[in-house]
């Protein structure tokens, strides 16, 4: 009689998956004890780890608050500390949890990574530079990565067009700032955008009916 770990029922005939939650059953005999790694044992030790640091890290920059209140002299750098390390433990937090795909991760990074400029940008008295600069190379970073990615991932490399779509929605969004006078030098905007868009295009055209197939998929068409 072999019992699945999953569910906990027991089963009297030979079947090597559970009828109840369809894992693949190991059998009775101890060899087949401890035949793979303990994940969760390792999952729960990396989220010991990073509770651990994330508590360490808050109490700083309480210290860092306190710092900056009692020696202010017109930066607010305990905010830029705070952000940093917002962010940090979040993606972190994030990036242990088994429940979100890569790609998600990747669209939380790069989304934190740009409210996180933009912060320093106010910190320090708004310049622009944050949407001028950090966004498009932000953009264009992600353009590298997802290049990068779909190298690695051939078989794959579909499940990236929708991260290709958000890198023009950005660019389209850099160039409405630069239209309505929001950003001053077209060179960086221009190219982030065009390079996103160059991407997407020669994914859709090379890739054909996989790629037509993806968006339909995604897109529900």
């Amino acid at each position: 009689m072999i019992e699945c770990k999953n569910c906990g029922i027991k089963i009297k005939d030979k079947t090597k998956v559970c009828p109840m939650c369809d894992m693949v059953l190991s059998g009775d005999d101890k060899h087949n004890e401890n035949t793979y790694p303990d994940v969760r044992q390792k999952t729960k030790i990396l989220r010991r780890i990073v509770n651990i640091f994330s508590y360490f890290a808050i109490v700083l920059e309480i210290v860092f608050i306190v710092i900056n209140y009692y020696n202010f002299e017109g930066v607010k750098w305990s905010a830029i500390s705070g952000g940093a390390i917002v962010y940090v433990i979040c993606m972190l937090h994030f990036i242990i949890n088994d429940h979100y795909g890569h790609i998600k991760k990747m669209y939380v990074g790069f989304i934190g990574a740009l409210f996180y400029i933009m912060l320093v940008d106010f910190v320090l008295g708004y310049k622009g530079w944050s949407l001028g600069v950090g966004m498009p190379v932000i953009v264009l970073t992600l353009d590298a990565i997802i290049i990068v990615c779909m190298i690695i991932n051939r078989q794959n490399w579909e499940s990236y067009l929708l991260l290709q779509i958000f890198c023009v929605i950005l660019g389209a969004v850099q160039m409405v700032l630069y239209f309505t006078k929001v950003l001053q030098s077209p060179v960086l905007p221009w190219t982030s955008f065009l390079v996103s868009l160059i991407l997407f295009t020669s994914s859709v055209v090379i890739g054909d009916r996989k790629a037509r197939n993806e968006l339909k998929r995604k897109f529900y068409i």
